[in-house]
């Protein structure tokens, strides 16, 4: 009984694992279906603006951002944190190369930046590759703004142009910061009632098994001396009545002592079946 609650407090961690590896998923997820939404917008006005060598890279920008969601869906998730990383650099890197510091896309690295301690959770243990992910953020957004030119070699684009796309990716820029700091928050707050919630039933589950064992000791003591003793007068009473067969007396002071045993018994057994019953609700 005891290795039942064991076991029951072990599932339990475990179900707990399983949760927040699906909070963190629902989490990725969150802030994919924003990206993507931010993403594929840029990547239409772009096309619409005749910028194609742009759009076509936000394009695949967002198709890599959604396989990466697919995969982490279907339970493919334990490089979904390095993949993303990678890709928003690699991405905004080539996107800020082909516009041009003028189109303000290097701006995208801030709340992307921004968003990565929410985005990979509470993660302690993986301490370095956090700081690794940061670094590469870091370097990619210093790299742009060092050696990317303010116009672009690749694409021909009007200073017109240029304001409009300023001043729309930074207005995307500061909506994606506030948008992820919300969702961030909210994931936070949800674990934290969780953590909270699993800290509660940890001590309901804790004492249950004190109590159960409270149970299984108070067995044990009847086991050992409130049941032992009515059967062991009613042994002897039966040795002492086939050592005096013929002896009325002998089997009038038998008869009642076996009755009385056996109400003694029959009470501790009906104690013991109530203590066990006790146990199995729980």
């Amino acid at each position: 009984m005891g290795l039942y609650f064991v076991d029951k407090v072990q599932n339990h961690a475990m179900v707990s694992i399983i949760s927040r590896q699906r909070a963190a998923s629902r989490r990725l997820i969150s802030f994919g279906v924003v990206a993507l939404t931010v993403i594929l917008g840029t990547g239409i006005t772009n096309h619409l603006r005749g910028l194609w060598l742009s759009a076509w890279l936000l394009y695949a920008f967002a198709l890599v951002i959604g396989i990466i969601m697919l995969l982490d869906y279907w339970g493919y998730s334990r490089f979904k944190n390095t993949a993303v990383v990678l890709a928003v650099n690699v991405f905004l890197g080539a996107i800020t190369t082909v516009e041009g510091l003028n189109a303000g896309a290097y701006l995208y690295i801030i709340p992307t930046i921004f968003a990565l301690v929410f985005m990979l959770g509470n993660t302690r243990e993986y301490r370095a590759e956090v700081i690794g992910y940061f670094v590469v953020s870091v370097l990619t957004f210093a790299a742009t703004i060092l050696f990317v030119p303010n116009a672009s070699s690749w694409q021909l684009i009007s200073d017109d142009i240029y304001k409009k796309m300023f001043t729309t990716n930074a207005i995307a820029v500061v909506v994606l910061c506030a948008v992820f700091a919300y969702i961030g928050i909210y994931f936070e707050r949800k674990v934290y009632e969780r953590l909270i919630n699993e800290r509660n039933k940890a001590r309901h589950q804790e004492q249950m098994i004190r109590e159960q064992n409270g149970y299984l000791r108070e067995i044990a003591f009847m086991s050992s001396h409130t049941v032992r003793a009515p059967l062991s007068n009613i042994l002897g009473l039966a040795a002492l009545m086939r050592d005096v067969p013929n002896d009325p007396d002998t089997f009038i002071l038998v008869k009642e002592g076996i009755a009385t045993a056996a109400q003694d018994l029959d009470k501790a057994i009906h104690h013991m079946v109530s203590k066990t019953g006790n146990l199995i609700k729980r």
